[in-house]
C-alpha cells in the first residue's frame, strides 16, 4: 500500500494596498492564523500602503505595483502586476484564493481559472449601500458575487443577497494580535490617522491634516498628557512636523505596531473606520471619532458610528472648537467598559475551512 505523502494545504491572499490598510489587515490576520493553527502555507500579495503593512510584519520578497498597473477601484488584471499575480497562480497552485477590494483581480482568476475556489472579504458597505450610485454598486456586486464565498464583517449585518453564490454576515474580524492585548491605560493619548494617504483625493487628505492639527492644538490644553501623532505618511508628516506647536506632542511619520498604543493608551483620537471602531470597542478604549473624506466615506462612517452606539466612543465634528475638544478628552478619559464586540474571526476561519465543500 502506497501512502500518500503529506502535502499543506495553500492560501494566496490578494488585498488591494490603498488608500489605508481597511483592505489587508483582516485578511492578513486570517491566513496567519490558517498557517498557525491549521498548518497552511500562505502567501500574500498587496502593493503600496499594503507592502509597507506586510514589510512591517517580516515579509519579504514583496511585488511592487507601476503606476499603470491599477486605477481607483484596485488593479488592472491585464498590465505587469496582473501578469504577476496569474504566474503566482500557476506556481503556487493555492488550493483557496482569499481577495479583499480587488474586484477586477477577482473576475480576471474566475474567467482563467473558473474552477479555482476564491473567497472575498468585504465590507458591508460593499454589497449594500444607497448612498452609492445604483449603477456602481451593480457593478462591484457582479463581481464579488463570482465569489464562492463572500465574506462580509463589520459593524452592521447584511441581508441574503441571492445574487451570491454563497455570503455569510458576521462581526468584523479583528486582528489576532488585538486580541491578546491588554490595555492598561497611562497618560498617553494617541491620534490614528490611518494607514496612510496614498492616492486619495485632496478632500481625504485635507481631513486628515485637520484631525492631526486639532491634535496638536489640543495638547496645549492637556500638558499631562503625551499626544502621540501616527501620521502613517511622510506627507502628513511633514507637514505636521512643520506646524507643531507644542512640547507634549511626538509625531511618528510611519505605522507602528497597535500593540504599542494601544497597550497603554488612556484616549485613542481617530476617524470612523470599521476596523479601529470594531478594535476600540474589543478593547474597551475610550475614543473620539471623527467622520471625514469624501460623501461616499462620511455616510458609511457615520453608520459606523451609529451601529456600534457605544457610549465611551463619542463622534466629534471637525469644526470643534479646541477648548471643547479639550473638554471631551477629559471627560473620556475617566471611562472604561468591557469587552463589548465579539470578533468575527473563528466564524470565517471555519467557513474558508469548508470552501472546498460548498
Amino acid at each position: 500500500m502506497t501512502i500518500e505523502p503529506y502535502k499543506k494545504k495553500r492560501i494566496l491572499g490578494i488585498f488591494r494596498g490603498f488608500p489605508g490598510l481597511g483592505r489587508v489587515v483582516a485578511g492578513v490576520s486570517l491566513l496567519e492564523t490558517l498557517r498557525d493553527k491549521y498548518d497552511y502555507e500562505i502567501k500574500f500579495i498587496s502593493y503600496l500602503q499594503g507592502n509597507k503593512y506586510l514589510r512591517n510584519r517580516g515579509y519579504t520578497h514583496l511585488k511592487e505595483v507601476t503606476p499603470m498597473d491599477y486605477c481607483s477601484i484596485g488593479l488592472l488584471p491585464t498590465n505587469k502586476m496582473g501578469v504577476y499575480i496569474h504566474n503566482t497562480i500557476k506556481e503556487f497552485m493555492p488550493d483557496v484564493i482569499a481577495i479583499d477590494g480587488e474586484p477586477l483581480i477577482l473576475q480576471s482568476i474566475k474567467i482563467s481559472y473558473p474552477e479555482q475556489h476564491v473567497v472575498t472579504l468585504l465590507n458591508p458597505a460593499d454589497v449594500y449601500n444607497p448612498n452609492n450610485d445604483k449603477e456602481a454598486m451593480d457593478f462591484f456586486n457582479a463581481l464579488y458575487s463570482l465569489s464562492d464565498l463572500a465574506i462580509v464583517h463589520g459593524l452592521r449585518k447584511i441581508k441574503r443577497d441571492y445574487r451570491y453564490k454563497n455570503i455569510i454576515s458576521i462581526n468584523t474580524i479583528i486582528r489576532h494580535e488585538i486580541i491578546k492585548i491588554k490595555n492598561i491605560p497611562t497618560n498617553n493619548i494617541y491620534c490614528l490617522l490611518g494607514g496612510g494617504t496614498v492616492n486619495v483625493d485632496q478632500q481625504f487628505e485635507e481631513s486628515t491634516l485637520t484631525i492631526g492639527r486639532l491634535s496638536q492644538k489640543v495638547a496645549i490644553f492637556l500638558p499631562e498628557y503625551t499626544i502621540h501623532i501616527v501620521c502613517s505618511s511622510p506627507n502628513i508628516f511633514k507637514i505636521l512636523k512643520d506646524n507643531n506647536c507644542s512640547n507634549n506632542v511626538l509625531l511618528h511619520k510611519d505605522i507602528i505596531s497597535a500593540k504599542k498604543y494601544y497597550s497603554d493608551a488612556c484616549l485613542i483620537i481617530t476617524r470612523s473606520g470599521r476596523n479601529t471602531l470594531s478594535e476600540l470597542a474589543y478593547l474597551g478604549i475610550p475614543a473620539i471619532s471623527f467622520v471625514s473624506g469624501c460623501s461616499y466615506r462620511k455616510v458609511e462612517q457615520t453608520n459606523n458610528i451609529k451601529d456600534i452606539n457605544i457610549p465611551t466612543i463619542t463622534l466629534v465634528p471637525k469644526d470643534v472648537k479646541v477648548d471643547t475638544l479639550a473638554k471631551i478628552c477629559h471627560k473620556l478619559i475617566s471611562k472604561k467598559t468591557s469587552i463589548s464586540l465579539l470578533p468575527g474571526n473563528d466564524e470565517a476561519i471555519q467557513s474558508i475551512l469548508d470552501v472546498k465543500k460548498i
